[in-house]
């Protein structure tokens, strides 16, 4: 085995766990086969590694013994120039159809490279650098016992990703908006970062065989280079071609800061025709907040011309470069030049629900889908975001001296409300039914004895004062009663209150001034300002945390914060992952509940002001003409036919009479 070392972070990926399990493992060492030691350098010996994750059995990886080269090959700390290196021998492999590299002789890898890259723009001249005989045999070895040779590529790049990429929810949202709006055999073009996206689309054996383009943009080698990797034939284009791309071809692009951002996507726009689109992912504070005034002009220019069909901004959190800083999306293509939608998520986490809800909408979006209701975005009048050059999803677009309220805008979304309270509620509990499984008697527990069990762990919320308006979601007493978190500025935040706990997915949020309430907040990452609290629920323990939320939601006045320790609540008796599914589909219900109640408090106020004023009326809908089938003539047969029967009422009885004709 190759003399190499490994941190513990390595030793985490080696053994498919989380950092934290090893250094458990080090503090509890089981009888007889102690962790190994350090070496001088705080470092591991990689043989006494896998010695010992193989006597013990500890991790996730049956055969760490396999995965020590690409371990150590992928590490952080690892050499970059060999990693590069290796990555580069591994390319080969991949284009020479995954034969062994050290039963090939080193000039005819070169000579089969130069045939498959004869103008050398992905790959000759960094393969005639590398040395292959050093280097071949360790390559072969990560490749073996790799899934796959682009498997293995792809994470010795992921070893030192690129600061300015996406994460994994965007780049599926990319995937699978661009996947929704492909056509027939139209392209897909690559034209700057955007590659993750386009090979998770690609991955997809219905879309294996989709057209690839690739703008000269960027690390162009590189680019050209993942694609052959993964077997995608990319053609390479200059910016200032024309593609000719055919109808139903989608564009992907990540831009950067400044002005040179929208530059490019004015270039970029002149590539758009008819039934083509474009997404572009970039900084809100180029795409999405006022913009700054050397590029008031080139936004205004796009807005006019109609090209930004949908903006949205989304929430903290989703670029590799970490911080406060978010992201926006634009869809561009040629539509009305009066308006656009937008939307705003910083306040709503991304989950896949929600990632679904904008995938619709921005569809619809794209497919002029008239009759949709939308879920994440709202109208935005182009004239009035270029006159006052506000960000494009202020959902307050109107001057500081509001015009008269027009009366045909309220008719039009009042018809829109009617439109859909009439439109049925999907059934979270559809195709399910209640049936007896046992007989057993309810189990409960106070969450004073589940304390003490370590089954449940209440934190305290920090005094937090008045902050500005931010993205951070806060939840205070008055927010866990209105199922509403506010949101302040994050940086403030951490300014005034360095040690604020934030939550975790699926802690309940409880208060117990006045009546005790609590909810669960299912994406975590929220602050608690006092006197609410944190009951997190560990994931072993026998109780559920939506079923402690209902408990409690459903105690009396006068049980108060400080008695929180002698609440009593329900515990599982069954399959906790049931109870939590049962409990969610009954939130569901209650959240589409919520909003068709605010969707009828919205219409009331329109009518208070409209339909009371005279200047909207509600009138009954006209029937549709129902159009009447001729009546066919059938012949009549003489009375005094022969093969006549006497003719009898079908719909009068005969009653019988007495003596006296009564």
């Amino acid at each position: 085995m190759t003399e190499t070392t490994l941190s513990l972070a390595d030793i985490a990926r080696l053994a498919e766990v989380q950092r934290p399990v090893v250094s458990m493992w080090r503090n509890r060492p089981l009888d007889g086969t102690p962790f190994p030691a350090p070496q001088p350098d705080g470092r591991f010996r990689t043989d006494e590694v896998v010695a010992y994750l193989t006597a013990t059995g500890r991790g996730n990886n049956r055969e760490p013994e396999l995965a020590t080269t690409i371990t150590a090959a992928a590490s952080p700390t690892a050499d970059p120039s060999r990693r590069a290196d290796l990555a580069i021998l591994l390319a080969v492999r991949a284009i020479l159809g995954g034969q062994s590299l050290a039963d090939s002789d080193p000039e005819a890898l070169l000579d089969a490279v130069e045939s498959a890259d004869p103008d050398d723009e992905w790959l000759f001249s960094e393969a005639e650098q590398v040395d292959i005989d050093r280097l071949c045999e360790i390559a072969d070895s990560i490749a073996d016992n790799s899934y796959s040779t682009a498997e293995a590529y792809e994470r010795l790049l992921g070893a030192a990703p690129e600061p300015e990429g996406l994460t994994d929810p965007v780049i599926g949202v990319l995937a699978d908006l661009a996947a929704a709006l492909l056509e027939g055999d139209a392209e897909l073009v690559d034209a700057a970062g955007a590659t993750d996206a386009v090979l998770r689309l690609c991955a997809d054996e219905s879309r294996a065989d989709t057209p690839v383009l690739v703008a000269r943009t960027g690390q162009i080698r590189g680019t050209l280079r993942r694609y052959r990797v993964h077997g995608i034939d990319a053609r390479p284009a200059d910016l200032q071609e024309d593609w000719d791309l055919p109808h139903g071809s989608v564009i992907l692009a990540r831009v950067g800061d400044g002005e040179s951002a929208l530059t490019f996507i004015d270039d970029l726009s002149l590539q758009l025709g008819p039934g083509t689109a474009a997404l572009i992912v970039g900084p809100a504070g180029v795409l999405i907040d006022e913009p700054p005034a050397g590029t008031v002009g080139l936004r205004d220019a796009l807005l006019r011309r109609g090209l930004i069909r949908a903006a949205v901004r989304l929430p903290a959190g989703l670029s590799r470069e970490g911080g406060g800083g978010q992201l926006g999306i634009w869809l561009l293509g040629l539509g009305d030049e009066r308006h656009l939608w937008a939307g705003d998520l910083s306040s709503r986490g991304f989950s896949p629900a929600i990632r679904q809800q904008l995938l619709d909408d921005l569809v619809a979006v794209a497919r002029e889908d008239r009759h949709r209701a939308f879920a994440l975005l709202h109208r935005a009048e182009t004239a009035t975001l270029v006159a006052l050059s506000q960000p494009l999803t202020a959902l307050d677009v109107s001057p500081a001296d509001p015009l008269p309220v027009s009366a045909a805008d309220d008719a039009a979304r009042m018809a829109e409300l009617l439109a859909r309270l009439a439109e049925p509620m999907p059934d979270p509990l559809a195709g399910l039914r209640p049936v007896v499984t046992g007989g057993g008697a309810a189990l409960s527990a106070t969450l004073g004895d589940l304390a003490r069990k370590r089954m449940v762990r209440v934190i305290g919320g920090r005094r937090i004062g008045s902050l500005p308006d931010g993205q951070m979601r806060l939840w205070t007493a008055d927010a866990v009663r209105t199922r509403t978190p506010s949101g302040v500025d994050l940086l403030t935040l951490t300014s005034s209150c360095p040690d604020f706990t934030s939550t975790e997915p699926d802690d309940v949020v409880f208060t117990g001034s006045g009546a005790p309430r609590a909810i669960v907040d299912a994406e975590g990452g929220s602050a608690v300002a006092f006197p609410a609290r944190i009951l997190r629920v560990s994931k072993t323990a026998s109780c559920s945390p939506r079923v402690i939320a209902a408990t409690i939601n459903a105690l009396g006045a006068g049980s108060g914060l400080a008695k929180w320790r002698s609440w009593r609540v329900p515990l599982v008796a069954g399959n906790r992952r049931d109870v939590e599914d049962l409990m969610s589909r009954i939130e569901a219900w209650e959240d589409q509940t919520r909003a068709r109640l605010a969707q009828i408090e919205e219409l009331r106020r329109l009518a208070t002001r409209s339909a009371a004023s005279g200047a909207v009326a509600i009138l009954p809908v006209a029937p549709a003409p129902v159009e009447s089938e001729p009546i066919k003539s059938e012949p009549i047969e003489p009375a005094n036919s022969v093969e006549s029967a006497p003719i009898q009422s079908a719909s009068v009885e005969s009653t019988p009479v007495n003596e006296k004709g009564q």
